[in-house]
């Protein structure tokens, strides 16, 4: 991780592309990892009738451009893919019983960011590092290979990396007289004044006490200064960085008054409809909300928006998400696996996924082939690089093995201090008295 961390807290065309030196590596390790294979009756390389069964998310976009493409590597390799799809809500629950039943019936597993230190700690993961070359290891950007790692080592390939970006109305910004999206919280907050008219209000800070409002408050704390869990592993909640970045919310909300009463119940779906409804004018949310805004039947403001990276407080920050795939440690078919992977996430695959989902691209060789694609406006090439850049501010999130624990207190404190129940210093105090509790 590239900066105080904390454990905090909370979805392409040529199969024949395989990440360049990994054959080499093979032969160069004198065959062992075949061999091994050849042992547990796992000997997959292009092989007929083997088959890999994927434990991923049911409906997710992502999920279904591989479900779609699959099919190419199947050919390729004469290697079957069998996907077992687990509403998100039920997916950690699965593949811990898996992972402890060690029976091997899933090979993959589609690694939702916050489980992979977990799951790395308890050895449910193979690791994956010694299996990418420099080369690759240098195309993808850091924060995603970062956010995919526990203690140093990587666990998971992602193929999908993303930050919260700002959505905001350009109509508005015109008749407000402001001619560049806000660099600082301070600029920020004063665009959402000025853009607080009528029925419209300036921007939405999440708050309902769940795990998803935690994700944006990770990047408020950063970008304030402050973090969770520095990187000597000491709590850090209750910091002087941390009060005044509440201070600086709570300010916007009850003096400022320009940001929407109900946000105090809002999540991330709440504020993709506010949005879509022209009843905000700038708010913090993923990249998936982008062709959702764009879309003339679901979006009122479907011509009158653009994308921009996270103001800065005192530091330019923000938290890298991944999805990605990783290998059960009890499965069978480990070579397959990784064969797989490979093709998943070359630069080919994952350019045409960032393509077709408009999403950003965690490879700056995918990014590369986006530019150049011919399908896509100008708009969508200049969106998807913006969300792309932002990850060059982006660091981990989760490396501690507690992550859940932390998110879901820090829910609490979200929630009972952006109401008012409790004060600033009232509220970091028990949330690190939980936190140290917990992960100490």
């Amino acid at each position: 991780m590239k900066r105080k961390l904390m454990c905090l807290v909370m979805g392409m065309t040529m199969a024949s592309m395989l990440f360049s030196g990994c054959g080499d590596k093979q032969e160069s390790d004198g065959g062992t990892a075949k061999e091994q294979a050849k042992e547990e009756g796992t000997d997959s390389k292009g092989e007929k009738g083997t088959k890999l069964v994927i434990g991923a998310e049911a409906g997710a976009p992502n999920i279904a451009f591989y479900q779609e493409h699959a099919k190419e590597f199947t050919e390729e390799t004469g290697i079957e893919i069998e996907w077992v799809e687990i509403p998100h809500d039920n997916m950690h629950e699965r593949f811990v019983q898996e992972a402890i039943s060690g029976s091997g019936a899933i090979d993959i597993y589609d690694t939702d960011q916050p489980w992979i230190s977990e799951f790395a700690s308890k050895g449910y993961l193979e690791p994956l590092g010694d299996k990418l070359t420099e080369e690759d290891k240098s195309d993808f950007y850091q924060a995603a290979l970062d956010a995919s790692s526990y203690e140093g080592e990587i666990y998971s390939i992602p193929f999908f990396v993303h930050t919260p970006i700002v959505y905001y109305r350009t109509d508005l910004f015109e008749e407000a007289g402001i001619t560049e999206f806000p660099k600082t919280w301070e600029e920020y907050a004063e665009a959402a004044k000025k853009l607080t008219k009528d029925d419209v209000y300036g921007t939405i800070i999440e708050a309902k006490q769940a795990g998803e409002p935690v994700t944006h408050l990770v990047d408020w704390f950063y970008q304030g200064g402050g973090s969770i869990i520095d990187k000597d592993n000491n709590v850090t909640v209750n910091s002087p960085e941390n009060i005044e970045t509440f201070n600086f919310l709570l300010k916007m909300m009850y003096e400022d008054k320009s940001v929407m009463p109900g946000s105090l119940g809002y999540d991330n779906a709440d504020v993709h409809n506010m949005f879509m409804q022209g009843k905000v004018a700038m708010v913090k949310n993923w990249p998936y909300m982008y062709a959702m805004a764009k879309d003339p039947e679901q979006s009122a403001v479907s011509d009158k928006f653009a994308v921009a990276v996270q103001p800065a407080g005192k530091e330019q920050a923000t938290a890298a998400w991944t999805w990605g795939f990783g290998i059960s440690n009890s499965s069978k078919n480990k070579e397959a696996a990784w064969e797989f992977i490979q093709w998943a996430t070359s630069p080919e695959q994952l350019a045409a996924l960032g393509i077709a989902n408009t999403n950003p691209v965690p490879r700056n060789s995918s990014l590369e082939i986006v530019k150049g694609d011919t399908s896509l406006t100008d708009f969508d090439k200049e969106s998807i690089q913006v969300m792309s850049e932002a990850l060059n501010y982006a660091s981990n999130a989760t490396e501690n093995p507690n992550f859940p624990t932390v998110q879901n207190e820090l829910s609490y404190t979200l929630s009972n201090i952006m109401s008012q129940q409790v004060s600033v210093e009232e509220g970091l105090k028990e949330a690190e008295k939980t936190i140290k509790e917990a992960v100490e």
